[in-house]
């Protein structure tokens, strides 16, 4: 019989080994708290399939019950499981002290010593596995009880910076937002300046799900290319000396989903694995981390690359492949843009063996033109296998692709891309106004975008529009070459029609910076009511205040209330009055 000192030695000796660092590999999951009850289960799936980092800890209470007692045994065991699965936690600074009354997720903001203590001697007793530690989870969000300010969890993260760096120098400490809550971040960085800490963090993590959802639709992988350059936007204007900070995404997903008009299918999630992996690879975020390994017991299910009976989703699947055929450190080359208009996306990687594309089309669309002059192997999500000949057509549609040995031209040619913006949507950065002219359907886009469609209406006379129905809201997004983080000045003009008499108004409402963890859109409280008139009506609404990130997928939209079926011709955004 083994005794109890030979197990705590052995378990001693396996924490003192660390795991090798991970920096440069880009697949991760994260996972709920509920995960941590079944973690031997799932790690050495996810190993499996390629994965190497995982986002998971235990709260405050769970480790440190008593001012003076310190609990690490399910800690200690979690961090052996995944060590012996060859996969490096990067963990979560989190939780009030038990012994207090304050909110479940309340910032301590009354017990900073105790919440520097407690991180001391958390980050102390894992140094040598541990490297990497995000401060709070979504503090922006759900888990801020009390709703404290960008200046409280700037206070915060200063006292988890200095308290990790005095037990661990090599500690990474990380801030972290629910959505793509950029205005957040940069108002906590600018906060720390404030507070005589300035750059108290080493990277920066974001949890872009509602970004991600949009990718669904139409051109709505182009805010998702730009979170990178728009988080270096936020460092700038924070004043921050740390512009090239890592960035991670700790937290995305999609979520199965079987309700009429919101349906997701397994495989739409394996697609999602495969894009947003590829972009963030593509735009040089460091670490991907997917929501989550497994369907937990007694939360949501859905998220999960393993259902919860442990069974593999063709998500799991799609990890493989794409782990497998992009080997565990890839090698970003550039990218090209694909099809008859080049409104396919392509990004090139020095894969596990050879040169690969990764290329689909945007949302319901297809291409037939582009053609590879040499033979080529293809891998759809699944990891079916299918030849091409040299000289045929690569038939592209929203389903993602990997073309492997993708010839030297074409790699030649990503390379003189790489170091230039991404093409898609095109680039407004000199124009003082971007529109959507639904009157003109086949007119390029000029930089405004829809969230999704809605039929087009022809009146008697010839004119066109956009069929709204009844109260439905209309959402856009404006390009992130137009679009500023910045709190600014913004004029929206709406152009409309009625179809029949009755009730036709809205408002406008538009994205803020809020810096309280409370929505970030605000309404505008300007009603525009459409008069009697058949014919089009305009009205402009003077924002004063918006920043455009893009957090829920959208930064401005049109809410009807009680009305009857209307029609919009145009909509303008400018940082000008309109004349």
């Amino acid at each position: 019989m083994i005794g109890p000192s030979l197990v705590a030695a052995v378990l001693l000796a396996a924490l003192a080994a660390p795991v090798a660092a991970q920096d440069d590999v880009p697949w991760g999951v994260s996972s709920s708290s509920s995960s941590f009850r079944n973690h031997g289960e799932w790690l050495p799936k996810m190993s499996d399939v390629g994965v190497r980092t995982v986002r998971l800890f235990p709260e405050w209470g769970g480790l440190q019950p008593a001012p003076d007692t310190w609990t690490w045994d399910a800690c200690d065991a979690m961090v052996q499981h995944a060590a012996e699965s060859k996969i490096e936690i990067n963990a979560i600074l989190m939780g009030k002290p038990a012994w207090t009354k304050i909110g479940v997720h309340a910032f301590p903001m009354r017990n900073l010593p105790e919440w520097s203590a407690w991180v001391g001697g958390t980050v102390g007793h894992y140094k040598e596995q541990i490297h990497y530690w995000e401060v709070w989870n979504e503090g922006n969000g759900g888990f801020n009880d009390e709703h404290h300010t960008t200046v409280d969890y700037a206070k915060l993260a200063i006292e988890a910076y200095l308290a990790a760096k005095k037990a661990d120098p090599r500690a990474r400490i990380g801030l972290t937002v629910a959505s793509f809550d950029a205005p957040y971040l940069q108002h906590a960085i600018a906060a720390q300046a404030l507070a005589g800490h300035p750059d108290s963090f080493d990277y920066l993590c974001i949890h872009p799900y509602e970004i991600a959802d949009e990718i669904a639709h139409p051109d709505g992988e182009i805010p998702y290319l730009w979170m990178t350059n728009r988080l270096r936007q936020a460092l700038n204007n924070a004043g921050s000396r740390k512009t090239d900070a890592p960035v991670w995404i700790t937290e995305v997903g999609r979520r199965l989903d079987s309700r009429p008009g919101q349906a997701v299918t397994d495989d739409d999630a394996a697609r999602m694995v495969v894009k947003l992996y590829t972009m963030a690879i593509a735009q040089g975020i460091r670490r991907t981390q997917w929501f989550e390994a497994q369907d937990p017991v007694g939360e949501d299910q859905g998220f999960g690359l393993l259902g919860r009976n442990g069974q593999p989703r063709a998500s799991y699947a799609a990890f493989r492949t794409m782990t497998s055929t992009l080997g565990q450190k890839p090698v970003y080359k550039g990218w090209l843009a694909l099809g008859e208009k080049g409104r396919g996306y392509g990004f090139v990687f020095q894969g596990a063996a050879a040169p690969v594309l990764v290329a689909w089309m945007p949302a319901g669309e297809t291409d037939a033109s582009t053609k590879i002059h040499t033979k080529v192997e293809l891998l759809d999500p699944a990891g079916a296998k299918t030849p091409l000949a040299a000289g045929q057509t690569l038939a592209l549609s929203e389903v993602p692709v990997f073309v492997v040995g993708l010839p030297a031209d074409l790699v030649t040619q990503a390379q003189a891309n790489a170091a230039k913006a991404f093409p898609w949507g095109g680039d407004y950065a000199a124009l003082k106004t971007v529109r959507l002219d639904y009157t003109k359907p086949g007119e390029p886009v000029q930089g405004l975008f829809p969230t999704s469609p809605l039929p087009i209406h022809t009146f008697a006379d010839g004119s066109k529009g956009l069929l709204v129905d009844r109260s439905a809201p209309t959402n856009y997004f404006v390009h992130p070459s137009f679009g500023s983080l910045a709190t600014g000045d913004y004029y929206v003009r709406l152009t409309v029609r009625r179809t029949v008499p009755g009730n036709v108004g809205m408002n406008c409402v538009y994205e803020v910076a809020d810096s309280q963890g409370r929505s970030p859109y605000r309404n505008r409280g300007e009603w525009f009511g459409l008069s009697p008139d058949e014919g089009w009506q305009t009205h402009t609404w003077h924002l004063t205040d918006a920043s455009f990130a893009t957090m829920w997928g959208f930064d401005l939209g049109f809410r009807p209330e009680q009305s009857v079926s209307f029609v919009i011709g145009k909509v303008e955004v400018s940082t000008e009055a309109l004349k």
